[in-house]
């Protein structure tokens, strides 16, 4: 009969043991996937940002230029290559392309110093 019991006991330590085990495993795994969730949208959310900053620059530099009624060679080269990186690279969506016809439309002139 101590056999029975200690048998019953044993396999009932073990049992919870190996419970234990496997929860402590399921909670490590949990955290490491919330963590890599985070740091997913915390990605996305630094993309978005310079995204916007980016059209936030081109907006400005564009309309600056509109207004002027000319552009110089360096300054409109440096236009398209943050519109493609804004494009391209981030996403855009081409709220930037209006603008960039616009400017592609200007004069060229030497840049003033």
């Amino acid at each position: 009969m101590s056999d029975l019991v200690f048998a019953l006991i044993s396999g009932g330590v073990g049992a919870a043991i190996a419970g234990g085990i496997m929860g402590l495993i399921t909670y490590k795994v949990k955290r490491h996937d919330e963590k890599a969730d985070r740091q997913s949208a915390t990605c996305v959310l630094h993309t978005t940002a310079i995204r916007y900053l980016m059209l936030y620059i081109i907006r400005e530099e564009c309309e600056k230029h509109i207004q002027r009624k000319y552009i110089s060679y360096e300054d409109r080269r440096m236009l398209h290559k943050w519109h493609e990186l804004y494009h391209n690279e981030l996403g855009g969506n081409g709220d930037a392309d209006l603008l960039m016809e616009a400017v592609d439309a200007l004069p060229l002139r030497i840049k003033e110093e």
